[in-house]
């Protein structure tokens, strides 16, 4: 998987990966304060681009 895309907002960073060859894409959320939190969600093809093309 690659990561196409990343946004961070304060201590949480959203980024999005894909991979070619199933044509899958992962949101994952991440907290880099304590407690350390980290949400993986397959979503759709839809869901990537709507995330990628809204702003903060």
């Amino acid at each position: 998987m690659r990561k196409i895309f990343s946004v961070g907002y304060e201590d949480l960073q959203t980024l999005i990966y894909y991979q070619d060859g199933s044509n899958a894409f992962k949101l994952v959320i991440a907290k880099e304060n304590d407690p350390p939190l980290v949400v993986e969600k397959d979503i759709t093809r839809a869901e990537a681009f709507r995330l990628m093309n809204t702003r903060p």
